[in-house]
């Protein structure tokens, strides 16, 4: 799975970050390469109902990337520290088409 994550400023692009997760030795892995940095993997540990977890204990930050998607269609994505600190989390609402 590939994905292109952009923050834009108005007009203006303040940052970017490719992602990917692969199957790598029966297990998924998620490579982060934020602005241009070389990639950092975080192994999948947990995978229950509609929820994932990734983690790499020894980045700086972060440690943790998790997923839940809700029964509602959205999508809520967070990024933790060690022990759950300075979560960020980010929901994100499917727009129906037309």
């Amino acid at each position: 799975m590939l994905a292109v994550s952009r923050t834009l400023n108005g007009d203006r692009l303040v940052e970017f970050e490719y992602l990917r997760v692969v199957e790598r030795d029966g297990g998924l892995i998620y490579i982060a390469q934020p602005n241009g940095q070389p990639p950092t993997e975080f192994p999948m540990t947990r995978l229950q109902g509609r929820h994932a977890r990734f983690e790499n204990p020894q980045h700086d930050f972060p440690k943790t990337i998790e997923y839940e998607a809700r029964p509602d269609g959205s999508l809520v994505a967070s990024i933790s520290g060690a022990d759950g600190q300075r979560k960020m989390t980010w929901t994100f609402i499917r727009e129906s088409g037309g």
